[in-house]
């Protein structure tokens, strides 16, 4: 397949191309081997290039925004990694702001807030771009993405292109039409409100102090979804399993639904730790946990 992979690289037009990529260097969590070929669209119109590429080789591909959420294998990944770090373009117009997948927060949020514009600051501190935020419905207790979504804009598994209102979105709690789906979210239109820059720079940072409370170190952020009616965290240390550990991974003992790489922490300890965690959990509540974060390769 190797031979496919420079033909790739080679047509990929307006993309950087990473040979090796790590998953290691490139999640919050540290962990995962390597791709034998990252790409870097710098736009969407290269995004969908890329991928129609991928298609028309039979390469698998994965997409990738800041690498939270998401835990990759030891082994890797044999395919093509579409990395959506260079799609940046940013545009307002009254209340709407036009985002592509690859805008992060900090910026988002910055922009709106220079311009008299709010409604952001419970995303404040999450480690997410507008892809990653629209493909789960980021969010917590304060709001969710999705409720600030007016479209997306987004290329199917075939590189069609296809935009979906955000009703047809789905979003729901930690799930949205594109979630489990091999599909590019390319760009997002997002509904502001009116907000002077004083008061949302203040919204930005009670939001950010309380967040600076949650566990320090190389995770995934939340592991689980919240069950019955109960956080995940506090279910996990009903049962007893704060500071268990596999290898070099542990669960925090500030927060329970973090699982922390100590250092050295491989896929496989992580794996380990949260087959540990659901089935102590279960048999000691009766309580079935389900992971919030994705899963790239396998071991």
């Amino acid at each position: 397949m190797g031979d496919l992979f420079s033909r790739i690289e080679a047509d990929a037009k307006g993309c950087a191309a990473e040979r090796d990529f790590s998953f290691a260097a490139h999640t919050t969590i540290g962990i995962g081997g390597k791709a034998p070929l990252c790409l870097h669209p710098e736009g969407a119109a290269a995004a969908v290039h890329a991928l129609r590429l991928c298609r028309r080789f039979g390469v698998p591909h994965l997409v990738l925004g800041m690498g939270a959420n998401v835990l990759a294998a030891d082994g890797g990944f044999d395919g093509v990694v579409l990395c959506t770090d260079r799609m940046r373009a940013l545009s307002l117009q009254g209340r709407c702001a036009a985002a592509e997948s690859g805008v992060r927060m900090p910026r988002l949020l910055r922009c709106l807030a220079e311009n008299g514009l709010g409604g952001f600051a419970f995303m404040a501190g999450i480690p997410a771009s507008v892809g990653g935020a629209v493909y789960m419905n980021a969010g917590t207790a304060r709001g969710h993405f999705g409720d600030r979504v007016l479209s997306v804009t987004a290329a199917d598994a075939d590189g069609e292109i296809v935009e979906l209102s955000g009703k047809e979105c789905a979003f729901a709690y930690k799930n949205t039409a594109f979630t489990g789906k091999n599909m590019l979210i390319l760009s997002a239109r997002l509904q502001a409100d009116y907000c002077c820059y004083a008061r949302a720079n203040d919204e930005i940072g009670e939001v950010l102090r309380e967040r600076a409370r949650l566990p320090k170190g190389k995770s995934m952020g939340c592991v689980f979804k919240n069950s019955e009616g109960m956080s995940a965290g506090e279910i996990i240390d009903r049962a007893g399993l704060k500071g268990a550990a596999e290898g070099d991974a542990f669960v925090s003992a500030e927060h329970a639904n973090f699982i922390i790489n100590g250092g050295h922490a491989t896929a496989k300890d992580v794996r380990a730790l949260i087959g540990r965690v659901k089935g102590t959990v279960l048999e000691r509540t009766g309580i079935a946990l389900t992971e919030e974060i994705e899963y790239i390769g396998d071991d």
